[in-house]
């Protein structure tokens, strides 16, 4: 029998630990403005050596240097590369007093607001704009308009080819497919907008208007036979559907979460300002009553030791906040100087971006870099956008970085001038491209194309 080896070895080897003062750190970091606000809430109530300041009337009493040296004595060995400039003295958040909020949208608008503003602008007069009105007042949450014609402009008093024509003219408002009198003609609106090959919607159309029961039953072979196209062009088809909203109204449902923006761009004289959404965050400091009582000798281990623990915790929390609005700010100062001509002329070709680039101009690790711009929302006077939204892919070219949506632009531009006789293959648009110093792949070509919901050549040329 094998006799059991005990030993005592040491081992050296590097491990990442993350502590509890850190997770915290990276949570506040990474948290929405909203999510933020409770958080620090809850923190208030379970720290009482943190406090809420009230700028405007406590400041002024606030001892920053009875503070500061207390501080100094409370600072031990671990802890020297944690303090550093006045990180974590206090936090003042920002009341943007100055920023004109009445600029930026403040929630969602209703269905029935967001048409009549609409209406309002088409230029339609008296009994149109009356008619208009009743069509929108009328419409499903789903946003159909379900009414029979002939009552409503008996009801009216006005001709039911007036009537139609001002239907006609709300269909053609945003959301596309709105004022529809059924699934059908949602659809078929909304393929008009999305602006496909006339053949690709001659097909849909079919497809939507004699084909509903075999679609709905999945027997795809005699939709096949009937049409006479083969099985890839019919999952093409069936793609494009797929892509459509059959209930164009429900987006502005009262049950929509309505996003509070953590960023605010505006346009200043001398070009754009960022600011930080702090409306409602309180700003806190330190109670100097809990470092007043530390310093005493009446206090028993325990409760000394429960006191300092909440005093690095509410020194974490503190410099973790300030950590968290520069890092904001240079991120979002970076993104919107970069993208400058879309948030001072609403230019909606974006210019490539990678966290990379910001990371490198910023100074902050891509980690970083990431977590404050997820889940996080910008506002400017053009609408609120998630700061993802901002990084654009890009392809390396001869001349520099051009975007993908860029590329995917020129290609649906090629498609549109060719001969519709002779039309262009993926190898031919990639030789154009490389003559224009965009050099990608056929299959990248292929790719983009699908995505544009675009055919193969085959498909797209006039017999």
């Amino acid at each position: 029998m094998n006799k059991i080896d005990i030993t005592l070895k040491t081992k050296l080897s590097q491990k990442l630990l993350i502590t509890p003062q850190m997770k915290q750190s990276l949570n506040i970091l990474q948290l929405p403005i909203m999510e933020l606000n409770q958080e620090l809430n809850t923190i208030l109530e379970n720290n009482p050596v943190l406090e809420e300041v009230n700028v405007k009337e406590d400041m002024d009493n606030y001892n920053d240097t009875e503070i500061d040296n207390y501080i100094k004595e409370l600072q031990k060995v671990e802890w020297e590369s944690f303090f550093n400039e006045d990180d974590y003295k206090i936090y003042i958040a920002d009341d943007s007093e100055d920023i004109n909020f009445e600029k930026f949208v403040s929630k969602k608008p209703d269905l029935y607001s967001h048409l009549l503003f609409q209406l309002k602008i088409s230029g339609l007069k008296d009994d149109e704009y009356r008619i208009g009105e009743f069509i929108i007042g009328n419409l499903t949450e789903n946003g159909y308009f379900r009414l029979d014609i002939d009552e409503a402009s008996e009801n009216l008093g006005v001709d039911k080819d007036k009537f139609l024509k001002v239907l006609k003219k709300v269909q053609e408002f945003e959301p596309s497919g709105i004022a529809a009198r059924d699934l059908k003609e949602c659809l078929l609106i909304q393929l008009k907008d999305f602006e496909i090959l006339e053949i690709d919607f001659y097909f849909i159309t079919r497809l939507l208007e004699d084909f509903e029961l075999e679609l709905i039953e999945g027997k795809y072979d005699k939709i096949i036979d009937k049409l006479d196209i083969d099985e890839d062009y019919l999952k093409f088809l069936l793609s494009i559907v797929r892509k459509l909203d059959p209930k164009p109204g429900l987006k502005f449902s009262e049950n929509t979460q309505y996003i509070i923006p953590d960023v605010y761009v505006y346009k200043t004289r001398d070009g754009l300002e960022v600011k930080l959404n702090e409306e409602h965050t309180p700003s806190i400091k330190l109670n100097s009553y809990y470092l007043k009582i530390l310093k005493s000798n009446s206090l028993d281990e325990k409760t000394k030791s429960y006191i300092e623990d909440k005093i690095k915790n509410a020194l974490w929390v503190i410099k973790s906040l300030n950590q968290r609005k520069k890092a904001i700010l240079k991120v979002a100062e970076f993104i919107v100087n970069h993208q400058k001509d879309f948030f001072l002329n609403g230019d909606t070709k974006l210019k490539p971006l990678k966290l990379k680039e910001v990371s490198d101009a910023t100074g902050l690790h891509e980690s970083t870099v990431s977590r404050v711009t997820s889940n996080k929302y910008l506002a400017c006077e053009y609408g609120v956008f998630e700061i993802k939204t901002f990084f654009v892919k890009g392809i390396e070219t001869g001349e520099g970085t051009i975007s993908i949506e860029e590329i995917k632009n020129q290609i649906k531009e090629i498609i549109d001038n060719e001969d519709k006789k002779k039309p262009l293959s993926d190898e031919k648009i990639v030789e154009i491209l490389s003559k224009k110093g965009i050099k990608v792949a056929r299959r990248t070509v292929a790719k983009y194309r699908d995505e544009l919901g675009i055919p193969s050549s085959s498909k797209r040329k006039n017999k």
